[in-house]
């Protein structure tokens, strides 16, 4: 098996010469020049990839299928995707926007997710015209000039609706990018993998047993398992975990419910083992995560507690 570097948002700018700025924890980061890319042996993106090809062509391999851009294409590669062999020509000039998942699932509805996932996978590559090009690199210059300036008290909201409409527009172009598009056969996994990923962002609270969501679709976890890792590259369980810490992040940052209830709210048998699950997954313990979000202390009693 190929061994992969994991690439995400937060360390995209060991690939880049450009000068950027990383938005809401690294969850937003604009390119400018790619050619880094080339330098690495094989990658694998745990963020959303969108470029769009100002001059020149790249050649390159997606999840194991060879792909080759030139002007005017938007190349957009999902979360998880495995690249390797890029080859740049010496004009090549684009545009790139890299989106964390997580930001991508916040500002589109889950079956625009799904949807746009599904159709991707059979063409990354999208030819658009000029007045397209026009309206992606004018989104590009305004999150670059917004990312770009000091914090004040509404640069994320800003920056947060231009991602949103950026994303919109982008929709639009693959919704309009092939009049065969709602031809296309979806297979009863993807229909399966959509069922799933529905059932689990349903929950207010997200059981983190695979078997509550195999049983739901009336099949085997192991099956479950099978067909997330065939359309997603994660695992059911790596599904679950990570909407498991959304709403663990949510209600820490968010709520006005202690740390206990929290713990009892989201199904966890004791505070110590929700202290262990934050620790393990946010790096800290729940009360110096508040603390760090700027939310009020609890108890000392209540802390010492969840810090067990």
């Amino acid at each position: 098996m190929a061994t992969f570097d994991n690439i995400d948002t937060k360390d995209i700018n060991q690939l880049t010469n450009s000068e950027f700025v990383d938005y809401a924890d690294n969850d937003v980061v604009i390119i400018d020049d790619l050619r880094n890319f080339s330098k690495l042996q094989t990658i694998k993106l745990d963020f959303l990839l969108i470029i769009v090809v100002k001059s020149g062509r790249v050649a390159m391999k997606a999840n194991e299928v060879d792909s080759t851009a030139s002007c005017n294409d938007i190349i957009i590669c999902q979360p998880n995707t495995i690249l390797n062999d890029c080859l740049f020509s010496f004009d090549f000039t684009a545009k790139a926007v890299c989106l964390s998942a997580k930001v991508a699932r916040k500002m589109l509805h889950i079956s625009d997710v799904l949807d746009m996932s599904f159709y991707l996978k059979n063409k990354p590559i999208i030819h658009i015209d000029e007045p397209t090009m026009s309206t992606f690199e004018k989104y590009h210059a305004l999150l670059s000039e917004q990312l770009l300036k000091e914090s004040s008290k509404y640069k994320r909201q800003i920056v947060g609706y231009l991602v949103s409409s950026f994303l919109f527009c982008l929709m639009t172009v693959i919704e309009q990018a092939e009049p065969e598009r709602t031809a296309i056969h979806i297979s009863r996994s993807s229909v399966l993998f959509k069922q799933f990923i529905e059932l689990l962002t349903s929950l207010d609270v997200k059981p983190r047993k695979l078997e509550f969501y195999s049983s739901q679709l009336c099949i085997t976890g192991k099956y479950l398992t099978t067909i997330c890792k065939e359309n997603s590259g994660k695992t059911a369980y790596e599904w679950i975990i990570e909407y498991a810490v959304e709403d663990v992040n949510r209600l820490l940052s968010h709520s006005d419910m202690s740390i206990k209830e929290i713990s009892n709210y989201l199904g966890f048998p004791n505070l110590s083992f929700f202290g262990r699950f934050v620790r393990a997954h946010l790096g800290c313990s729940p009360t110096e995560f508040r603390r760090r979000k700027g939310r009020k202390k609890e108890s000392l009693q209540q802390g010492s507690q969840d810090d067990e």
